[in-house]
């Protein structure tokens, strides 16, 4: 079953099989013998994915508090093997910016050489040092029961009134979280904004079959915000790991890198705002029977 809801009967078993499909394809992965990184990319990505479909059922799902738990530290524990890597994507990508923007570019050479070899240096002390079979177990262990337990998930109430609830508590938290970010202006904020508009995001996935065309722009503009406020959140955890590495930067270098990350900070930040208030325009119940409406547009059966 792929991750969308493809008829309107039968909720509830679709939110099983739709979970014990992720941690089935998850286990499979765990399995192979590919790349280590882009294995972790995926098994991140699929435990994001059934975060995402527990949010929907939150409220209708007594068990979501324990299941949460569960594939929130297993996905911890993958963290650290592919965030080292995602800095040195960070950084390419700032270098880019700063040849690209007005006037010259802040970041010679010899910096961004400094730069580079401390986050390969990290790179090559994460994932070629972790016990793959150790890690990829570690998941294997947290996930495979949690399959068994999603077959037998208690959820509350019948058809879209599974959903409905979920989906507009998690849009409510979107928006509440972009008018908090805009209070605050914390990168912690902004994060926590990023949060809530991913869960929207796996649940204008989960839906999308019932008006592809009208959600499939919907779900590409926020896929756009969580990319904007992602990228906010890697050069603010990129400035911090430069200024506590061993190997720190030369002092005048970190004030450089420092004002070059906050003017693409600034770039970001202005975008995700002009496209968050779009997004966020409806009010949350609203938003619930629109999506309700599209709901009817999916097949008894398949």
């Amino acid at each position: 079953m792929s991750f969308s809801f493809t008829r309107r009967t039968d909720v509830k078993d679709q939110v099983r099989r739709i979970a014990i499909d992720q941690v089935q394809s998850a286990i499979t992965e765990c399995r192979g013998d590919g790349d280590l990184d882009k294995t972790v990319h995926g098994l991140r990505r699929r435990c994001k994915k059934l975060r995402g479909l527990l949010r929907l059922i939150e409220p209708k799902c007594r068990v979501f508090d324990a299941e949460n738990r569960v594939v929130r530290d297993a996905a911890q524990g993958l963290s650290g093997t592919r965030d080292a890597a995602v800095m040195v994507e960070t950084f390419d990508a700032l270098v880019e910016f700063d040849s690209r923007r007005e006037g010259s570019p802040q970041l010679n050479a010899a910096l961004s050489g400094s730069v580079r070899r401390i986050l390969r240096g990290r790179v090559i002390a994460g994932p070629e040092a972790i016990d793959r079979q150790q890690l990829l177990g570690d998941l294997v262990a947290a996930l495979t029961p949690l399959a068994k337990r999603a077959e037998t998930w208690a959820i509350e109430g019948r058809g879209f009134a599974c959903l409905g609830a979920g989906l507009e508590q998690t849009y409510r938290c979107m928006r509440d979280g972009m008018a908090h970010a805009r209070d605050e202006g914390s990168a912690e904020a902004l994060h926590d904004w990023r949060k809530h508009a991913k869960y929207h995001w796996h649940h204008v996935g989960l839906l999308q079959r019932a008006a592809p065309e009208l959600l499939h722009g919907r779900k590409n503009l926020v896929d756009q915000l969580a990319e904007l406020l992602g990228d906010h959140h890697n050069l603010h955890v990129l400035h911090e790991a430069l200024t506590t590495a061993p190997e720190p930067v030369a002092a005048e270098g970190i004030e450089t890198l420092g004002d070059v990350i906050a003017e693409r900070q600034a770039v970001l930040v202005a975008r995700a705002f002009e496209l968050g208030r779009q997004l966020a325009v409806e009010k949350p119940a609203a938003l619930r029977r629109r999506f309700e409406l599209y709901w009817q547009l999916l097949p008894d059966a398949e």
